[in-house]
């Protein structure tokens, strides 16, 4: 089961009357997975709510707004109406740059579209050596500044107990986004750290 950083976000619903009975059925969302994302790195999206009904293309749409908007993939619709988008941002995008994604899927012809923002961030920092626990080795990548040592401290006692330290919000993440877990410092949430599994010890 795919768990993404933004978990805790409240999920929109839309009543449908049918009949007499009301049925909550959830309106269509998605999330990155960090707001701030590194040129050269990848970015990850995550969608839920998203519509499986006969009817509705089975892929969503994700464009990039420069003044009118630029095709950037697809990604396919899962049967519990989720799906994972992910793409590199180019090297050579500018430090503070915004990033504007539309994702819109069509049902007989009308698109719903949702909006993400993002944002050119500092490059990641890949500390030297691999993080190991419970007999698998890690990768490690942190963002904003945040210390190789503070990384270990928070994404290492996650990896072991799935129990988020202090000031971090942790989750598994999927592994289509190019590393299997994170941890975002909660006061300072451009302060985070990524692992990649790489091998057994």
């Amino acid at each position: 089961m795919r768990v993404s950083m933004f978990w805790r976000i409240a999920i929109p619903v839309i009543a449908i009357v049918i009949g007499r009975t009301v049925v909550a059925v959830a309106a269509p969302s998605v999330a990155p997975e960090t707001r701030a994302v590194a040129a050269g790195d990848r970015y990850a999206l995550f969608g839920e709510g998203w519509s499986v009904a006969s009817g509705c293309d089975r892929r969503v749409q994700v464009s990039r707004r420069l003044g009118h908007g630029v095709p950037v993939g697809t990604a396919p619709i899962a049967d519990d109406g989720t799906f994972v988008f992910s793409r590199r941002v180019p090297a050579r995008a500018r430090r503070g740059s915004r990033i504007v994604l539309d994702v819109t899927q069509y049902c007989d012809g009308i698109g719903t579209t949702r909006t993400v923002r993002l944002r050119v961030g500092r490059r990641a920092h890949v500390c030297s050596g691999p993080l190991s626990v419970d007999n698998e080795a890690y990768l490690l990548k942190t963002y904003g500044g945040l210390s190789c040592d503070e990384a270990a401290g928070a994404i290492g006692p996650f990896l072991d107990t799935g129990i988020d330290p202090d000031g971090f919000d942790c989750a598994k993440v999927d592994p289509r986004t190019g590393h299997d877990a994170a941890c975002v410092q909660v006061n300072h949430p451009s302060r985070r750290v990524s692992a990649r599994h790489i091998s057994e010890v």
